[in-house]
């Protein structure tokens, strides 16, 4: 009964951590932050897409050590990397600096990324509840987005102090992943004994999960190129909002306002999984960034901005369906790893995509950038989701009876 409780008590302290890594007080201010370094859109974008390529560096082997030493421990060492990150931010005042300081924030947010989803799954898992993954999924999310939201608000507030302040206030906000990583409880259903962790199962992992599984394959595809679609958004609002004539002082409130949204929707992933299923769910999602980013770009007004609303639409619906659809077909020792492996497919997209739409909005205009990546995103998904489609058919042309059991990763 004791280990029930302290088992259920993992997924209060996974919200925790989940607030506390969302909880960004520099995120509404930061290109402005940026930009008083120096720094164009395009750099804005370099240095973003340095991050990631840090993240496709560090994200599979992570999520492998993982799979092999635990859950806790890779959350631990992760928050220490978050922690350092944020702390490093404080000093830095040049390209370079701010290099040192994502290098730090992408070992650390690495070593979380899938990490929490399985240990939240396997939690499930021991207590007989998995059933309940999404909604719980939606949940965390929701938690992460309320807390983003509300961060939103103070760090404009911190940053009429000066654009450093928030930065400060962030450094001491995140101790507090130290101790909630720390109090996690390993699930039984995890534990591997015996096993070394060796880069050859590594990629015996994602070669399982990216050329035997198609099904598996096209799921994580898609995910990867809805993730860097709201990705690209995000560094492109605030310059956008900037030329539409935005009053710096609304940023953190719209900030807020589209991530309170974001916590609405991740609530509600279940309902619209439940009744339409996972491809036709990530079509509307699709549909709807493309439409998003065809609209911002026809029209330079901040009039068009509630369109925005759709960009937060697909990250609060898509991140608990995509994790759950990964979740159900990978058994438990290497689920962090293929989680890990979407999050890397995301980060490879932003970090070919990014730049470029930097370049295009620096040296062309913000319009055509938008355009672009109207075009790129939104056939390249629509694209995905066909052929994940076409992956749950048989030779004969019929659907797969059980895609759960058959295309499961063990």
């Amino acid at each position: 009964m004791e280990r029930r409780v302290r088992l259920k008590r993992n997924i209060t302290l996974l919200r925790i951590l989940q607030i506390v890594r969302s909880f960004t007080l520099t995120i509404p201010i930061i290109v402005i932050f940026y930009k008083s370094a120096g720094m164009s859109i395009q750099d804005v974008m370099l240095l973003q897409a340095i991050f990631a390529a840090i993240i496709v560096v560090v994200e599979v082997p992570s999520g492998y050590f993982s799979d092999v030493l635990g859950r806790r421990k890779t959350l631990m060492i992760g928050s220490i990397f978050v922690v350092a990150g944020w702390a490093y931010y404080t000093v830095a005042s040049s390209f370079g600096g701010f290099f040192v300081a994502e290098l730090l924030l992408g070992i650390g947010f690495s070593f979380h990324s899938g990490t929490d989803s399985a240990l939240l799954y396997d939690t499930l898992l021991e207590l007989g509840t998995t059933e309940r993954s999404v909604r719980e999924e939606g949940a965390q999310l929701s938690a992460g987005n309320f807390a983003e939201a509300v961060a939103g608000v103070l760090g404009g507030l911190l940053a009429g102090i000066s654009l450093i302040t928030p930065f400060h206030a962030q450094a001491i906000v995140t101790i507090v992943l130290l101790p909630a990583s720390w109090m996690l409880v390993e699930p039984i259903v995890h534990r591997t004994e015996g096993r070394a962790a060796s880069m050859r199962d590594v990629l015996a992992t994602v070669h399982d999960a990216m050329v035997k599984n198609a099904e598996l394959r096209w799921i994580i595809i898609a995910g990867s190129i809805m993730g860097a679609s709201t990705l690209t958004m995000v560094w492109l609002l605030q310059p956008y909002m900037l030329n539409v004539g935005v009053p710096v002082a609304w940023f953190g409130v719209i900030w807020a306002s589209l991530n309170g949204l974001v916590g609405v929707f991740a609530l509600r992933a279940h309902t619209l999984q439940e009744r339409f299923g996972d491809r036709s769910t990530v079509v509307l999602l699709a549909i709807a960034v493309a439409i998003g980013y065809a609209v911002l770009g026809t029209w330079s007004t901040w009039i068009v901005l509630p369109v925005v609303v759709g960009f937060y639409f697909a990250r609060g619906v898509g991140n608990p369906v995509f994790a759950s659809a990964i979740n159900v077909r990978v058994a438990s020792e290497r689920r962090a790893t293929v989680l890990s492996v979407r999050q890397l497919g995301m980060r490879v997209i932003f970090m070919i995509v990014g730049p470029v739409v930097g370049w295009v909005n620096d040296n062309v205009s913000m319009s055509v950038a938008l355009y672009v990546s109207a075009l790129v995103f939104g056939m390249s998904s629509l694209v995905a989701v066909w052929l994940w489609g076409r992956s749950q058919r048989t030779s004969n042309g019929t659907l797969t009876s059980n895609v759960e059991v058959n295309s499961r990763i063990t």
